[in-house]
This record gives structure tokens, sequence and C-alpha cells, in this order.
């Protein structure tokens, strides 16, 4: 009796630890998981690569500063400006190439760190609750710079999903590209969460990290939703999202694409692409049709 009391009293204090451990990882660990900012250094400028830039900060408030280059064609005046926005963990440099195209194309671009990324100022990342007004206060620098171009936005992974956030509340845009992006916060750290928890899922323990990460970084997580916002787009939209993405599921592109309000909007599968090679796979059919849309607009 008294060996098999001493079993029960261990694995009792064994549970109360596990729990005491679970419970403080979802309340002070895994929501700065969530939010925490991304520091990738910088590891080429425009100008090694033959891009006719000119860095530039944009003054967000006073304690905010986002850190990017302007890149404008070699010769003449652009038919249309691009605002390049990356994904969580990336930065500017990631878009370097595609301002290249965009560039022998006549169509100049913003490059940025985001909030809470590489250069640029900001502890924490909302996801497009806070930076969704960051594009708003660069589109209204665009605007003193090249007030007579269209003005559009591309966005890739988080960046989409800010991208669509913004075009939801900014009339200035004018058209978008959105590649490989999310419906709903929520949703998709629930996925992730999943993900690393080899398809286990821990519903509970999720909602509360996010909630936290939301008081953590002032921002309310169930408002970062651009399956609503993409029911307030009218501007033209090209939308793109690999069939076998691991990390943020085709279906969510169908899902947006569907409830998309614009006109002229296109849906473009790109069979057996992943989360990060839609132009490897896509190849110049893919490249082309992207193109083709921008010089529509």
């Amino acid at each position: 009796m008294a060996k098999k009391y001493r079993k029960r009293k261990i694995a009792g204090i064994c549970l109360v630890l596990i729990s005491i451990s679970v419970l403080y990882i979802t309340h002070n660990v895994l929501p700065y998981a969530i939010i925490s900012r991304h520091k990738q250094p910088l590891t080429t400028l425009p100008s090694e690569i033959g891009l006719h830039a000119e860095e530039v900060s944009f003054k967000i408030n006073n304690s905010l500063h986002l850190k990017g280059y302007w890149i404008t064609p070699e010769k003449g005046e652009p038919k249309s400006i691009m605002l390049l926005l990356h994904g969580i963990g990336g930065g500017k440099e990631h878009f370097y190439e595609l301002a290249k195209s965009l560039a022998n194309q006549q169509v100049a671009s913003v490059v940025y760190d985001a909030r809470g990324h590489g250069e640029s100022d900001g502890q924490y990342i909302s996801y497009g609750f806070h930076e969704k007004q960051d594009v708003s206060i660069i589109v209204n620098e665009v605007k003193k710079r090249y007030p007579n171009i269209p003005i559009g936005i591309w966005g890739n992974s988080m960046g989409g999903a800010v991208a669509l956030q913004a075009l939801s509340i900014e009339p200035k845009l004018d058209f978008g590209v959105i590649e490989s992006t999310f419906t709903d916060l929520n949703t998709i750290v629930y996925d992730y969460q999943k993900r690393y928890s080899f398809g286990i899922g821990l519903k509970p323990i999720c909602e509360h990290a996010l909630q936290r990460a939301g008081e953590i970084g002032k921002f309310d997580p169930l408002q970062v939703r651009p399956i609503d916002a993409v029911k307030n787009i009218k501007q033209s939209i090209f939308l793109a999202h690999g069939t076998s993405d691991p990390n943020i599921n085709f279906k969510y592109g169908q899902a947006l694409f569907e409830n998309l309000q614009s006109k002229d909007k296109t849906f473009y599968p790109v069979e057996g692409a992943n989360h990060y090679n839609l132009f490897d796979v896509g190849g110049d059919a893919y490249t082309n049709a992207i193109m083709t849309f921008i010089e529509r607009q």
C-alpha cells in the first residue's frame, strides 16, 4: 500500500508540475513566439544588383520608422508604382529581384522592412492590425511623389494578409497582387500549432496564447481577418496560391477569392507549388500572367 501511495503521489506531483509548465509556456512564452520581432541581417544593397534605388525612412509616429528604398526605372517616368510587402521573418531584400523585373517594365516600387522586421522599428508584429495603417501612411507619401500614376500593392504570405486589409480601407490603392496568404489569424495560428505538434490540435492553448499576444502587442487578434477584408475590396486583384502549400492551405486562397468583391479579379493556382516557390514552379506562364495584369492597370 505504501509503495502504491508513493507512486500515486509522485505521479500527482509530476502532473501538477507539467500543468504549471504548460500554463507558464502558454501565458509567457507562446505569445511572444507569435508576435516577436524578426531581425534579418542586411545581406545585399540594391545597388549591388544594379537597381536604381534611393534610401527612405517612413515616419509612422514619433517613435516608429520603417526603413526601405524607392526603386525606379533607370530611364523615363514610371507607369505605376508597387508597394512590395514581405512575409513574416522576411525583409525588403526578398523583393530586390522582383523590383528589378518591375523596373524593366517601367514600374517603380517601394520595398521596406515591415514593423518588427529588419532595419525598421517596432517590437511586435500584428499581422495587419497596425500594419494596414502603416501602408496608408506610405501610400500618402507615394502620392506626394507620384500624384498621377496608379499605385499597386504586392504582398506575399503575411504581406498578402496586410495588403488585403490595407486594400479594404485605402481607396488610393488601385490594384493588388496577393500570394499565398491566410483567411484569419486565429485559424492560421491553430494550423501552425498543429504542424509543430505532430498534428495534435490544442485549441484552448492557441486561443489563450493569441489573446495574450494581442494584449502584449496592443491589438485585437480577432480583427485580423483578411476573409472579411476581401468583402470590402473593389480594386482589381490578382490572387495566387500554390496547390501544395504546407504552410497556408490552398483552400484559404480559394475562400479569399470566392469572397472577394472585386469585379476585376483573377485566381491563379500554381500546380504543385509550395509556400515559397510560386515563380520557380509557375515559370514564365506565371510571371507573364502577373505582368499582364499589372500592365492592364
